[in-house]
Order: structure tokens, then C-alpha cells, then sequence
């Protein structure tokens, strides 16, 4: 069989370049795509229309919420959908956010029903809940770009995120979600802390989303975060 010699280096880096990006197709879920959300400043990367759809919806979902207490994102989001997201100290999670890059990371769907297993998340509709962690995703995003100053604790990066992670699940399922966790002191007198993140992350989130509705002025918790330490999370150093 013939073959033809490629003389001119750019085409053959380019043919090299195709080549690679067909077998990474053949092998992986799908080709991740690139797509802009329209009317929100989101990028989303996702193996399909389907995902990149879904992260566009919940984007702007949580840059509405956000908007509503005076917070709007200040750069471009860039949210990934994953096969698989793994923490650098525990292993395969939800989802998690890298300051540096400003990126968003979130598992696919077909991994939510492994992750969830043996806990109160279990319980609800599952493409419902995968939506909800694309808002908890951005949340962080956005907090952090308008932050006066980074959290000192992980209580304090992960209350706003899972309070309107919470507050996005339709009324149903949310109050399906609160019922299963263990109620414990009035919302007003809550202290947030590392040690009950880490210890029960589901008491957590749904005690954090009841403190920050208390209120009649709920934004006030969250613009209260982006100047600083705020009363009801004391201040701990962070720690990995």
C-alpha cells in the first residue's frame, strides 16, 4: 500500500493531533465539547449536549440566587462534567472546586447512585440531586471571586454552598432531604464548625440552609462571609 509522505510539518502535527483526539474518543464515554451557556457567563465541558445542557440550567439557577443578595460572578465559570472526580486526600466525590484555575468539577450522573449509597442523599431523585451539586459547584466559584478575604475555615466555604445547594432542590424533595437529618438547636443559635462538616456533612448542610433562611434578611449571611469571619462560624485555622 502506498503512503503518502506529509513534507510539511504542520499538517502532519495536525493529522497527529486528530488522530490522538479520535482515539481519545474511541476510548473515553464520549468527546468532551466545549459550549457557552447562553445568557450566563458559564463555559461548561461535557461528553454531551445533555450534560452541557443541565450544568447551563443550574448555572444560571445559582447566579440567580447569588444575584438576588447583590453577588454576581466577576469572570467567566468554567464548569467541567466529569467521569470521575477524585479528591487528592479521600478518593471519588460529588464534585469540588479548584480556586487556581477557577474551575468547577462535578462527577456524571451515572456515578451518583454509587456516591450516594448509605446516605440521607440516597433518598431523593437522583438527577434532581446531580443538578443541585453543579449549583453547590458554582456557588463556590463565584464566592470566591468576590471574597474580600478567603475563608479561614472549610465551615466557612462550604456554608453558602450548601445553603443554596439546598434552597435549589424543588420544596418536596428538600423538605424530604431535612426530614431525614436529626433536627438540633434552633437555626438563630447554630454554630458552624470543621468538626461538624467533617462529622456529618448532611446535618451540616441542612442546618446551614435553616440558619441562612432564618433570617428575614437571608442574603445578609452570605455578604457577611465575603467581608470576612462572620459570628456564627467560629474562626479555626484550615487544615487538609
Amino acid at each position: 500500500m502506498l503512503r503518502r509522505k506529509f513534507d510539511d510539518p504542520a499538517r502532519t502535527g495536525a493529522l497527529q493531533a486528530a488522530c490522538l483526539l479520535v482515539i481519545a474518543c474511541l476510548t473515553a464515554t464520549g468527546c468532551a465539547a466545549e459550549e457557552r451557556c447562553a445568557g450566563a457567563p458559564i463555559v461548561v465541558t461535557a461528553a454531551s449536549a445533555d450534560e452541557s445542557h443541565l450544568a447551563c440550567s443550574a448555572g444560571s439557577d445559582a447566579l440567580h440566587m447569588l444575584n438576588r443578595c447583590g453577588i454576581a460572578a466577576r469572570r467567566p465559570i468554567h464548569v467541567q462534567i466529569s467521569d470521575v472526580v477524585r479528591h487528592p486526600f479521600s478518593g471519588p466525590v460529588f464534585g469540588l472546586f479548584d480556586p487556581k484555575s477557577e474551575r468547577a468539577v462535578v462527577t456524571r450522573f451515572e456515578n451518583i447512585a454509587s456516591l450516594v449509597r448509605g446516605t440521607p442523599f440516597a433518598e431523593l431523585p437522583q438527577h434532581e440531586f446531580h443538578r443541585s451539586l453543579i449549583v453547590h459547584e458554582i456557588v463556590h466559584v463565584v464566592m470566591h471571586q468576590n471574597s474580600k478575604r478567603q475563608p479561614r475555615s472549610h465551615a466557612a466555604y462550604e456554608y453558602p454552598a450548601y445553603a443554596l445547594q439546598i434552597e435549589s432542590l424543588s420544596p418536596g424533595v428538600r423538605d424530604k432531604f431535612l426530614q431525614s437529618v436529626p433536627k438540633g438547636s434552633a437555626s438563630n443559635d447554630l454554630l458552624f464548625n470543621d468538626f461538624i462538616l467533617f462529622g456529618d456533612p448532611f446535618f451540616f448542610a441542612a442546618r446551614a440552609y435553616e440558619h441562612f433562611k432564618a433570617p428575614a434578611n437571608p442574603c445578609s449571611h452570605l455578604l457577611a462571609l465575603l467581608e470576612g469571619e462572620v459570628a456564627f462560624i467560629p474562626a479555626l485555622p484550615l487544615s487538609q
